[in-house]
């Protein structure tokens, strides 16, 4: 994944700057071109998925404030907060970059018109990404590179230096921790597993290969390039269709830029967890794995150059996984966009998916193609990908997200205090109805979540009540005033609470009232509940957005 951006960045920088651009709104307009100036700035691979995360979490942060400073224009606050947040953010992150980041930013802001709209958005997108800034300033990127290469004692190993391995260290976004989806080892050397991996490379990775189709070539060099925007063209093709708001794609590309960045960091983890050896080494020491089935070739070389860190499991897999479950849960039953994205290393080519699989699937075939990973490797890093995309749509993502909230559950009268996050389940128990077909239902019991701030800290839980308790003791309990249905049809509807206070002088003791807006999943268990299953319970995900309220 770390390239030398010497000619690649030179080119991609080039396509970029004469790319049409879709002008769809000011989120995917300004995510264009940060990943511009993130090229131009010739960082490798795992530091610019960095900063775009940092970028986009901005941004959406900056977005999501605009609705609560009730200015006179909406949208005009709106384009002003994404290009302050994301000029803010930049400036910190790539300061040799400032002058193309202020040409940038004062041509956007020359859109805009000049007035109070204007200068609430401006503050509310600098607000943003100094808090967000702040937030992961210390999150591991800079540590000390300390790296012990495998080697006896005075054997002679190759001195390049290898790409973040301080990245297991790092501070997650959306993951526990760096560890939690690591994967099993790879195939042992005297399985029939190996023996198929190996000798798949071997032939279709080779760069004399006589197997690999052209088409399979082109592919092969269009996924050389692993920089942001290959992906980020790919995340706008869904953010760019009719109909979506800029709170939409705020939240679909701060979601999408965190699972890259989580995923560069489980993947690193494994990667220097297990420290296993590209194709090019295991087949020019075939005869050394002790597998009767997998042929030496000393002089064998791999398609494209390797990357400077060992091969399992594939992280160009990992990135891909992550972005196609998330996009797949962004349309949800709608049609998937056709996804498009282009690639300096195939002189600017552009191709096309209409499915999500065969998008992922290409990217996977390509790293076998390339001659740098084995099948198995592009497999798990396919699967680990799907797991951190999925969690990203828990923990970030909303299909189809941040809707207008109804005017029924509008709160009577009181001042905004927060807004909290839910992530955690809706308790159903089947119980007995005579009514009811099969002679049971599923009835709601209590909400078990976990209640997270805007900076992604746990504050407290969700519980029977419904009682919203803050790790300082504080708590309230609510009770359902209003209602009205999500905008999808697989989420538990928006509410209007009004709350008592429960308990505690802290956080939320003044809390009046509270609406749940922005929930995914938690509805009635797909599972049968009939006579013969009364009493069985069951857990389903969600997640929501509670906005506080006090008189």
């Amino acid at each position: 994944m770390q390239q030398a951006l010497s000619s690649i960045a030179l080119a991609a920088a080039a396509l970029l700057a004469v790319a049409p651009r879709a002008q769809a709104d000011a989120v995917t307009d300004w995510n264009t071109v940060a990943g511009d100036i993130v090229v131009q700035a010739r960082i490798g691979t795992p530091g610019a998925v960095r900063i775009m995360a940092i970028v986009q979490t901005a941004v959406h942060e900056a977005v999501a404030a605009v609705p609560l400073l009730q200015p006179a224009d909406v949208s005009a606050a709106a384009d002003a907060a994404v290009a302050a947040a994301t000029r803010a953010s930049l400036a910190r992150l790539l300061p040799q970059q400032v002058p193309a980041i202020d040409k940038a930013y004062q041509s956007a802001l020359a859109r805009v018109a000049d007035g109070a709209a204007r200068s609430a958005g401006v503050a509310a997108g600098e607000q943003a990404a100094a808090r967000v800034v702040a937030w992961r300033a210390d999150d591991g990127f800079a540590a000390a590179d300390r790296y012990r290469p495998h080697a006896a004692p005075g054997a002679y190993v190759p001195t390049a230096s290898v790409a973040a391995p301080q990245w297991p260290q790092r501070k997650t976004w959306l993951l526990a921790s760096p560890a939690q989806f690591r994967p099993a080892p790879p195939p042992a050397l005297d399985s029939d597993l190996w023996a198929r991996d190996y000798n798949e490379v071997k032939v279709m990775g080779s760069k004399a290969s006589t197997q690999r189709s052209a088409q399979q070539t082109e592919v092969a060099r269009f996924w050389e390039y692993s920089l942001p925007p290959i992906y980020s063209a790919v995340v706008r093709s869904v953010a760019q269709a009719p109909g979506r708001t800029v709170a939409q794609n705020a939240r679909l590309l701060a979601a999408a830029s965190q699972a890259m960045d989580d995923a560069l960091i489980a993947v690193m983890d494994a990667k220097y967890h297990y420290g296993f050896w590209r194709p090019v080494t295991a087949i020019r020491n075939g005869d050394r794995d002790d597998h009767p089935g997998t042929g030496m070739d000393a002089g064998w070389t791999p398609l494209i150059d390797n990357p400077g860190h060992p091969e399992y499991p594939s992280a160009h897999s990992i990135l891909a996984g992550a972005v196609g479950t998330l996009l797949k849960a962004e349309v949800g039953r709608g049609r998937m966009p056709e996804l498009s994205t282009t690639s300096p290393t195939a002189n600017g080519a552009t191709r096309r998916w209409s499915t999500v699989e065969a998008f992922m699937q290409e990217v996977a075939d390509a790293r076998v193609w390339e001659g740098i990973h084995f099948r198995t490797s592009v497999e798990v890093g396919l699967d680990m990908g799907k797991r951190i995309g999925a969690l990203a749509v828990a923990r970030v993502a909303q299909s189809p997200a941040t809707a207008a909230v109804p005017a029924a559950i509008a709160p009577r009268n009181g001042a905004f205090v927060e807004s909290i996050a839910a992530r955690g389940t809706q308790v159903y128990e089947c119980r007995a109805d005579a009514t009811a077909p099969g002679g049971a239902k599923w009835v709601f019991v209590a909400p078990e979540a976990t209640l997270f701030d805007r900076s992604g800290a746990a504050i407290g839980v969700h519980y029977a009540g419904p009682h919203w308790e803050a790790v300082d003791g504080s708590k309230v309990v609510g009770a359902v005033d209003a209602r009205a249905d999500a905008p999808q049809a697989d989420a538990i509807p928006w509410l209007l609470l009004s709350a008592r206070h429960a308990g505690g002088n802290g956080r939320f003791a003044q809390v009046s009232s509270i609406q749940r807006v922005n929930t995914i999943g938690g509805t009635t268990p797909a599972r049968a509940c009939d006579a013969a299953t009364v009493g069985a319970t069951e857990k389903v995900p969600y997640s929501a957005d509670y906005l506080f309220y006090r008189s």
